[in-house]
């Protein structure tokens, strides 16, 4: 048995005007990507011949550059030429857009299909906040997704797709695939799975999974921040051979997301910047984070915002940290002279035309690498005392998501009484050191309010632009 594996992600956000390139993946390729995935022993297991092409991930961003998306498309496709393939799986994104192209999973799914034919099946294992376009469900024959929001489950997400795949190998099956879109736009920081109403939505799903002759049923929130009629949530089932009982299921999941609607609502202090500073000043909790949610780099905003650290300056409140903002030249300069030295640097809108620059005055009182967010090396930093407040200023876009990234540069979050991140809802490990969570509405290319996103393209009616449409 042969069995072809590829993983190549980034969650686009096609508002930021940074597009990703081909240098921002981790990349590894042939049997050194099989130590970045977590499916090998299981076809080691299975007896099966393992065909490795690439693994690349990059953090979110801007759309993906089109000559850089399809050099890695070539490097999954070609070396299948020929060959007589049992299966493939592939772990991908789902919110993936390529410049002149749209979804990158739809594309490569549609080279696939050119050299592997139908008979071949395939399972993906996808995000979330995945953006499922049509005619994803006509190229896929098992479709898997992260069942949590906060992430915690894409291990077992792999996993469950190589499993459904090497079943359906063993016993020649071609599953059957389905689509429902409940048409509710929402931001993916008041859609938490363990939180109601995603929960009773997850529920239902899990119920479904258990009815005779389903292998999937899959909720996908959606990503907001890209522009594109096929952005927004859907529900797929993955049935082994009624596509009519597939449907019926994706639709009665599909119609408790909509009945849901109103039923979804930040569960913190969701306040206008101003009044989540002031919040979080006069909170008698010792540890408050606040969300720079605009400018969140994990949702792929530029991270070069200086709105909120103009505020931070004005309010001439003390034990402030801001962590972080994204300035290359900054960085550098700080990089210049030693440690210690009193410094006069302009930051911010080093990205982003739109994102505000500031001035800051500050003593140097750390240099360093910061830890990336997924892991590895994200790069410089420097950290600057600038009196009543900290700043981190780093060389690429960073998120600060965990304590051990701000240990990483000698920072302990828990010394200050508000800390303010580019996030949108707290990552668990921060979460449980956080003794309050404000998310503010600042601008930026991860507006958290869908009216503030200045979407064109996307299928119109949707909740919230539009009401009381659904089922017409």
């Amino acid at each position: 048995m042969k069995i072809a594996i590829a993983s190549l992600q980034c969650e686009s956000n096609t508002c930021t005007p940074i597009a990703t390139r081909r240098g921002d993946f981790d990349y590894a390729s042939g049997k050194a990507m099989l130590e970045k995935v977590h499916v090998k022993e299981q076809l080691l297991d299975f007896g099966a011949t393992i065909i490795p092409t690439i693994y690349a991930h990059a953090l979110p961003g801007g759309a993906l550059v089109k000559e850089d998306y399809l050099s890695f498309v070539d490097e999954i496709v070609n070396p299948l030429k020929g060959v007589a393939l049992d299966g493939i799986w592939l772990y991908l994104h789902g919110a993936l857009f390529v410049e002149g192209i749209g979804s990158g999973e739809v594309y490569l799914l549609q080279r696939l299909r050119e050299v592997v034919g139908n008979s071949v099946p395939i399972a993906l294992g996808l995000d979330f906040h995945a953006n499922n376009s049509d005619e994803l469900i006509s190229l896929a024959n098992i479709v898997c997704g992260f069942r949590t929001a906060p992430h915690e489950d894409q291990i077992e997400t792999e996993r469950k797709a190589m499993r459904l795949l090497l079943d359906c190998v063993k016993n020649n099956l071609l599953p059957t695939v389905r689509m429902a879109r409940p048409y509710v736009m929402l931001p993916g920081d008041v859609v938490q799975t363990a939180l109601p109403p995603m929960n009773k939505i997850m529920a239902l799903s899990d119920r479904v999974e258990e009815r005779e002759g389903v292998l999937c049923a899959q909720v996908f929130a959606g990503q907001p921040w890209v522009d594109s009629p096929y952005t927004g949530p859907s529900i797929i089932v993955t049935h082994v051979n009624d596509p009519t009982v597939a449907q019926s299921y994706a639709d009665e999941i599909a119609q408790l997301y909509w009945d849901s609607r109103y039923e979804f609502k930040f569960l913190i202090d969701a306040l206008e910047p101003q009044e989540a500073l002031d919040l979080a000043l006069k909170s008698p909790e010792k540890l408050v984070f606040v969300s720079d949610s605009g400018d969140n780099t994990t949702a792929g905003a530029t991270g070069d915002n200086a709105y909120f650290i103009e505020l931070v300056k004005a309010c001439g409140a003390s034990n402030i940290l801001i962590a972080g903002i994204a300035d290359a030249q900054a960085t550098e300069q700080c990089y210049q002279v030693p440690l210690g030295t009193q410094l006069t640097l302009s930051v911010g809108g080093s990205l982003s035309e739109k994102s505000v620059r500031t001035t800051l005055k500050g003593r140097v009182i750390h240099r360093g690498d910061v830890l990336g967010y997924t892991g590895g090396n994200a790069g410089r930093s420097a950290t600057l005392d600038c009196g009543h407040f900290t700043v981190v200023i780093s060389e690429n876009r960073a998120a600060f998501t965990r304590e051990d990234i701000f240990k990483s540069i000698n920072l302990d979050p828990n010394k200050y009484h508000v800390v303010v991140v580019k996030l949108g809802y707290l990552f668990p490990e921060l979460a449980k050191i956080a003794d309050k969570s404000i998310l503010a509405f600042t601008p930026g290319s991860s507006a958290e309010r869908i009216e503030d996103i200045g979407l064109k393209r996307i299928r119109r009616p949707m909740f919230p632009l539009d009401d009381n449409f659904y089922g017409k």
